[in-house]
């Protein structure tokens, strides 16, 4: 029969003192979790030190050791308090609590009798070895896991300094997860708290090469245990996946090499995001790995609101050829990635319409579709566009047409090209709180941009095509569809525009429009 839950009298209550010095033992007898080498290495740094930073690549299992080590003090101190603190609300409440909520969940059957009887049929829970983890817990971090002794495990966003800050206690832990991208302000007010002898323990992708969490591993290394952990390093990589002490969702060899392929080893994404180094001479990027990485993470957390708007970068009919790439965007949420070959200029607009008409909120919206027209399968593609939307009484989206390679129209004084204003127009758009969707090769894309100042001219230009190519080994199909859609020509409106507004502006092709520095169909 199924091992059923028992209350019956155990002689462990918490808070103890038997694991304040072996947090190694309470992971295998309470939390039932055997520890891989590097979480051991963690765990004797937390118990031995009080300032501990962390620096790993991705998929290393740093929210299950900032887990369980939240569950280990809670449990080992009187009147312990812990605070787990991100940089946005994902990162608490649906990744840090989450793996809290389930360690805890799944605690009372140490490692050996989780072996002995793995499907839980014949041992009691707890088992003879271990307890449960008491306290009343919350489904969010901010309610948090309270005990009656007062004790408590709770969690909040970086932004909320106060929360964060306003905490004291004889016993008192700070778990800070993405610490590379917290404020400054936020460790100066934990670092009032450490007068009271509180410990903190660090957390990040190493993305940024300021702040403190980068000052711990160069300049403050003397008041640090320093850590790093390569997602080479785990036991999938070391001994391979099909090996006994492999770890399901660590990272795979398979992932590793994918990675390796896509970035190079010497490139600085796959130095920050798999060996968990830092990456220098980050300053000449438009788009350095931080505003990257800062710009994913708010994602979860940003409203998509406004006029729909659609960028494309069409490629030609060959398999084997660049991708074809549609990126939808709301206000300053991007909405999603589409990357498909092969397609005709047809196909791109029987795809168009099927996204619009998929997306957009209702009869009434008109999107915006702004169109890379440069060369003769853009040129292609736009005048198959053109030529549906012009007979329309109702056209269905509003046309941009695109040519990177004209003169600068915004700024002429400080950029060459179209193909520079739409850079400085996206680091705009993301400096203002922009979001992008998570994709690898968007990221590898953006980050070899960089801006080249022009001897003669003073104007700055982006890294050439040809260059890029070379040294991604493809088009950037993705950043350029990207660029497309967050330009707003100042001709459109972001509201919901009336049919026959539309059809007054498509009574012919539109001339060149001298701050759009496009061309197309829409109003005047």
């Amino acid at each position: 029969m199924l091992a059923t839950q028992t209350n019956a009298v155990t002689r462990l209550t918490f808070p103890t003192s038997k694991y304040r010095k072996d947090p190694l033992r309470f992971f295998r007898d309470i939390l039932g979790v055997e520890p891989w080498s590097k979480q051991v290495e963690l765990l004797e740094a937390i118990r031995d030190h009080y300032r501990v930073a962390v620096k790993s690549g991705h998929k290393v299992s740093k929210s299950h050791t900032a887990a369980g080590i939240a569950l280990w003090f809670y449990c080992s101190f009187p009147d312990a308090r812990v605070i787990m603190t991100s940089t946005t609300a994902r990162q608490v409440d649906t990744i840090l609590w989450r793996e809290l909520r389930m360690m805890r969940a799944r605690c009372g059957r140490c490692v050996d009798c989780k072996k002995e009887d793995p499907e839980g049929f014949t041992i009691t829970v707890p088992c003879p070895h271990s307890a449960w983890i008491d306290g009343e817990i919350g489904e969010l971090a901010r309610t948090g896991l309270k005990s009656d002794d007062f004790r408590e495990i709770v969690g909040f966003t970086a932004r909320e300094a106060e929360a964060v800050a306003g905490v004291s206690g004889k016993h008192l832990l700070y778990i800070l997860d993405e610490a590379s991208g917290i404020k400054p302000e936020i460790y100066e007010a934990i670092e009032g708290n450490r007068a009271g002898g509180a410990r903190g323990v660090m957390f990040s992708n190493p993305t940024r090469t300021s702040g403190e969490f980068f000052d711990a591993f160069k300049s403050k290394e003397r008041f640090y245990s320093l850590h790093t952990i390569s997602s080479e390093d785990t036991p999938n990589v070391v001994y391979g996946e099909n090996d006994p002490r492999a770890i399901a969702g660590l990272a795979s060899p398979a992932w590793v090499k994918e990675k390796e392929e896509e970035w190079g080893r010497d490139s600085p994404l796959f130095k920050v995001r798999v060996s968990g180094e830092f990456a220098e001479l980050e300053d000449a990027k438009i788009f350095s790995i931080h505003k990257i990485a800062e710009s994913e993470e708010r994602w979860e957390n940003t409203p998509g609101t406004g006029r729909l708007f659609i960028g494309l970068d069409p490629a030609g009919e060959s398999e084997s050829g660049d991708e074809s790439v549609w990126c939808t965007r709301r206000g300053k949420k991007v909405i999603s990635l589409t990357a498909l070959r092969g397609l005709s200029p047809e196909a791109h607009l029987v795809h168009t319409l099927g996204m619009v008409t998929e997306m957009r909120r209702d009869d009434r919206e008109v999107p915006v579709l702004v169109l890379d027209r440069e060369g003769e399968t853009g040129n292609k593609v736009y005048n198959i566009f053109s030529a549906f939307l012009y007979p329309l009484e109702s056209p269905p989206f509003e046309l941009i047409g695109m040519r990177a390679s004209d003169a600068a129209h915004r700024t002429p004084i400080v950029y060459d090209r179209q193909r520079d204003e739409l850079a400085a127009n996206l680091l705009k758009w993301i400096n203002d709180g922009g979001a992008i969707v998570e994709d690898v090769k968007l990221a590898a894309e953006m980050h070899a941009l960089e801006w080249i100042e022009q001897e003669k001219s003073g104007k700055v230009k982006l890294t050439a095509k040809k260059d890029l190519r070379k040294l991604l080994k493809r088009s950037p199909d993705r950043y350029d569809a990207l660029s497309l859609c967050v330009w707003e020509p100042v001709s459109v409106e972001d509201k919901l525009t009336p049919r026959r507004e539309i059809k007054a502006g498509i009574s012919k092709p539109r001339s060149m429009d001298p701050y759009a520095g496009s061309d197309g169909f829409g109003r005047h």
